[in-house]
């Protein structure tokens, strides 16, 4: 069941349970004081007025143990209704002198159909109400003969006014409890919904942050996995070690194109003592390296070239005229400062 669900529940057994609660209460007075009377008098017409407060406390009673017992709300209300529309009926055929006064307490039985949240039983409960007032108004006797002591009459007729505006108020001030309650809920869930929309943006910066951390940390590793070092005016040198694999070359080839076009270089040196085997892939890759490298108006020298990749480079039989080679560093070097004097 939603949050919002189990809110009204609990709204309407409130406004059910103060209602009960508050009629059982002026039944309870009006018992005592009219079995006071009933013992004064012994008069049978008293006594029916003590059943039809008894009546009427029992059915509240009723009311407020299914409400305790978490039973559904109709069944809560179905006593408390009963017990009204019965006495509505005993009054208007015995005591007719209180039928106005106590008529207008079925308005709380529509109220309450009404919490059942379906439109054709409210629907259904009010047109019987309305029925039974007009009934009782129409049909009642033309001339009403006092059967109740004045004083307990009044006392009667007051208290079941009394009961009705209890039940009204009783109907709004939760109506305005409610009201304050789903105020402050929003406002809880808008605090919470802030909250998580912070926590949300803090997350987001972490991670932006953690990603820019983690691509400096992968262009450092590419860095030190792809050395190009700057050892003489407008030279590079590229030492390779390890296995270079189509990858690396790759890498290679954009770091040395992007660091010739930057520091205008004039000779390149890739340093391949380290490597002990190129495939022809690689192979390719150096020659197509080397190729965009002279487009950029530079020159590559190859130095510490194996046999085996000697052999590779010279099946591949093409590109060879782009590269010098050397047998190590120091001569390449050499041989481009030669190159810039030129």
């Amino acid at each position: 069941m939603s949050t919002s669900q189990v809110f009204l529940d609990r709204f309407y057994h409130r406004i059910v349970r103060n209602i009960a609660l508050g009629t059982l209460i002026i039944a309870a007075v009006a018992i005592l004081l009219t079995l006071i009377v009933y013992v004064l008098t012994t008069n049978l017409v008293i006594g029916l007025v003590v059943v039809i407060a008894l009546v009427t406390g029992l059915g509240c009673l009723a009311t407020l143990w299914l409400l305790t017992h978490e039973r559904p709300l109709w069944q809560a209300i179905l006593p408390f209704s009963l017990a009204v529309i019965g006495n509505e009926l005993v009054i208007a055929t015995w005591l007719p002198e209180l039928r106005l006064a106590v008529a207008p307490f079925l308005a709380v039985v529509i109220l309450l159909a009404g919490l059942n949240r379906q439109r054709a039983f409210t629907i259904g409960v009010m047109i019987t109400c309305v029925l039974l007032i007009v009934a009782i108004v129409i049909l009642g006797p033309t001339t009403e003969q006092q059967s109740i002591p004045l004083e307990l009459l009044r006392f009667l007729q007051a208290s079941s006014l009394a009961a009705l505006m209890i039940a009204i108020w009783a109907f709004l001030d939760q109506i305005i409890v409610a009201q304050i309650q789903a105020l402050d809920l929003a406002d809880q869930r808008a605090a919470e919904a802030e909250a998580a929309r912070q926590v949300a943006e803090t997350a987001r910066y972490e991670i932006a942050q953690r990603a820019e951390e983690q691509q400096r940390l992968l262009e450092l590793v590419a860095a030190l996995e792809l050395p190009v070092l700057k050892i003489d005016d407008q030279v590079l040198l590229a030492p390779l070690v390890g296995n270079l694999d189509s990858r690396r070359a790759e890498q290679l080839r954009r770091r040395i194109l992007d660091l010739v076009a930057e520091q205008r270089a004039h000779t390149v040196i890739i340093d391949i003592t380290g490597i002990t085997i190129i495939d022809t892939a690689v192979a390719k890759a150096l020659i197509d390296t080397a190729a965009a490298i002279r487009l950029l108006g530079a020159r590559t020298i190859i130095s510490g070239i194996r046999p085996a990749v000697a052999q590779t480079l010279v099946h591949l039989n093409s590109g060879l005229t782009d590269i010098t080679t050397a047998p190590n560093p120091q001569m390449a070097l050499m041989l481009s400062r030669r190159f810039a004097t030129v």
